[in-house]
C-alpha cells in the first residue's frame, strides 16, 4: 500500500520569498507639534515656579552653614581672650589711641575713592603689605580655615571702592568675617559695658538675604536682617545693615554717659 503525501501548495510570491508578512501593519501614532508645544510650556511653567524655591532653599542651607561657622569663630575668640589675660587681639586701626598715625596698619589700596563694607576693620598690615587677617589669632582654636569661609562669599560687586575687585573676600583677605575694630581699640571685655549689644564680628557683606540687592542695602543702610553677626557675649544672630553701620562707620559702642545710659559713643 503506497502512502502518498499530499502536495503542499507553494507560495511563490515575492513576500513569501523574503519572509515579509502581507498583513497590514497598524499605523504608529506620534505627538503633534501642538502637543509638544503644550508639554514644553508646562515644563517651563513648572521650572519657573520650582527653581526659585530650590534656589531659596539652597541659600538657606548656606546661611545655616555660615551661622555655624560664625558661632565657632566667636567661641574661638572667647577662648583666645581667656588665654591672653582677658585681652582682644592687637589694635587694628590706622591711628593710635592718641590720634597719631599708626605704624602698623593703613587703609587698603582702593580702585576708587570712597567707602566699602567694613572699611574700618579691613586694614592693610604695613609689615606684610597684605590685608589684615584676624583669623591668624583664632586658628589655634579652630584648626580649620574653612570656618572662615562663608559658602556664599562670591565677592563684593557694585561697590567701586571695594579693594578686592569683586573677587571672593575670603580668598583675598583670609576670611569672610570681620573682627570689629572697636573691640581691638578698647582692648578688653571689661571695657565693654553692653556685650550683648556690641558685635564682635560679622559677615563682611550681605551674601544671603536679598543678595542681588546687597550693594543697595549696604549703601543705604537699610533692609531686613541680612548679615550673620556674633556678639561679645557669645550669641549669634542676623542683623540689618543699619545695626552694623552704627557701630562701624565710625567705630562706636553703647556706653553709659552723661547724656544717659546705653548711648552710642564713638571709640577713637
Amino acid at each position: 500500500m503506497i502512502d502518498r503525501k499530499k502536495d503542499t501548495p507553494v507560495d511563490r510570491s515575492q513576500s513569501a520569498v523574503f519572509g515579509h508578512s502581507t498583513a497590514a501593519k497598524p499605523r504608529r501614532s506620534a505627538f503633534t507639534l501642538i502637543e509638544l508645544l503644550v508639554v514644553i510650556a508646562i515644563i517651563a511653567i513648572l521650572a519657573a515656579i520650582l527653581f526659585p524655591v530650590f534656589a531659596s532653599a539652597r541659600e538657606k542651607a548656606r546661611q545655616a552653614t555660615c551661622t555655624s561657622n560664625v558661632r565657632q569663630v566667636g567661641m574661638a575668640w572667647l577662648q583666645y581672650i581667656q588665654d591672653y589675660d582677658e585681652q582682644y587681639p592687637p589694635r587694628n586701626a590706622i591711628t593710635k589711641p592718641d590720634g597719631t598715625a599708626s605704624t602698623d596698619y593703613a587703609l587698603q589700596p582702593q580702585p576708587a575713592a570712597g567707602a566699602f563694607p567694613c572699611k574700618p576693620c579691613r586694614m592693610q598690615d604695613l609689615k606684610t603689605s597684605k590685608p589684615y587677617d584676624a583669623s591668624a589669632f583664632a586658628m589655634p582654636y579652630v584648626k580649620s580655615t574653612g570656618m572662615f569661609h562663608c559658602p556664599s562669599d562670591t565677592g563684593i560687586s557694585g561697590v567701586p571702592a571695594e579693594p578686592t575687585g569683586g573677587k571672593p573676600v575670603w580668598q583675598m583677605e583670609g576670611t569672610s568675617y570681620c573682627l570689629n575694630t572697636v573691640v581691638t581699640r578698647v582692648g578688653s571685655p571689661a571695657a565693654i559695658p553692653y556685650p550683648a549689644d556690641t558685635y564682635l564680628g560679622a559677615e563682611v557683606y550681605s551674601w544671603h538675604y536679598q543678595s542681588s540687592n546687597a550693594s543697595n542695602l549696604w549703601s543705604t543702610r537699610s533692609g531686613a536682617p541680612t548679615r550673620v553677626t556674633y556678639f561679645c557675649d557669645g550669641h549669634v544672630k542676623s542683623v540689618g545693615e543699619s545695626y552694623i553701620a552704627q557701630q562701624c562707620s565710625p567705630p562706636a559702642m553703647f556706653q553709659d554717659t552723661a547724656s544717659g545710659p546705653h548711648t552710642l559713643t564713638p571709640v577713637p
